[in-house]
């Protein structure tokens, strides 16, 4: 069990997975809410995401979920509120989970490569992203959106809650820097350097991200950490 209440729904939904299904296909449990749930629920996060860098996997599951719809995912049936839609950038739907909507997606993601995750790497028995590719992935994203006030800086805020080591932090700057080369540290200073020149910003950030017993200068502190 799960101490917020959306993160259960989200439960029932990854324990109704075919989870060897998804390791097989090298599609895994990634975004917001594994970092979430990996990290002691710091934040509620609402949307269930699986990135996928495997070609021959995703055209797998394009292809069961356009044959057999969604339950073709799952071992046990899950209400569909809308339908799928697949295309080469992924496969998107919105569960009804005891009449809560959750949007459910699978990304393809084609900048970077996954490696396959070790047994850790895992909630309710679903394969999560490695902690590196967690890592490379909020990198990629903070790039893209870090300037975007209306995602409330949850990018940044994932990676300094995750306390990645310096050698896995460096190793993950590695990485997504074979997609957006040395862009990757650039945004992120400059995601840093925001928050130190709008100090009220960050405490907007975690209302809305419902950091309820995170104190901000132990948030603050993390996040400075991440850019040595």
């Amino acid at each position: 069990m799960f101490s917020r209440e959306h993160h259960n729904l989200v439960k029932t939904v990854l324990e109704s997975i075919d989870s060897e299904l998804f390791r097989d296909a090298g599609c895994y449990f990634g975004g917001g809410t594994a970092i979430a749930l990996r990290f002691g629920e710091f934040r509620e996060s609402v949307d269930i995401d699986f990135l996928i860098s495997n070609a021959a996997g995703y055209r797998t599951l394009r292809e069961l979920i356009r044959s057999s719809g969604f339950d073709a995912l799952t071992e046990r049936p899950v209400r569909v509120a809308r339908e799928p839609v697949t295309d080469h950038y992924g496969i998107r739907t919105v569960l009804d989970v005891d009449g809560v909507g959750i949007k459910f997606e699978i990304v393809s993601e084609g900048r970077i490569s996954f490696d396959i995750p070790g047994q850790d790497d895992a909630v309710c028995g679903v394969s999560t992203l490695s902690l590196l590719d967690m890592a490379a992935s909020k990198l990629l994203a903070n790039s893209d959106r870090w300037a975007d006030t209306s995602v409330f800086s949850r990018d940044l805020i994932d990676l300094a809650m995750m306390e990645p080591s310096g050698t896995l932090m460096d190793a993950a700057v590695s990485k997504s820097e074979e997609a957006y080369g040395s862009s990757v540290t650039g945004d992120l200073a400059k995601a840093i350097d925001y928050h130190r020149e709008n100090p009220h910003r960050l405490e907007r950030c975690m209302r809305e991200l419902r950091m309820d017993s995170t104190p901000k200068a132990l948030l603050w502190d993390r996040i400075q950490r991440l850019y040595r």
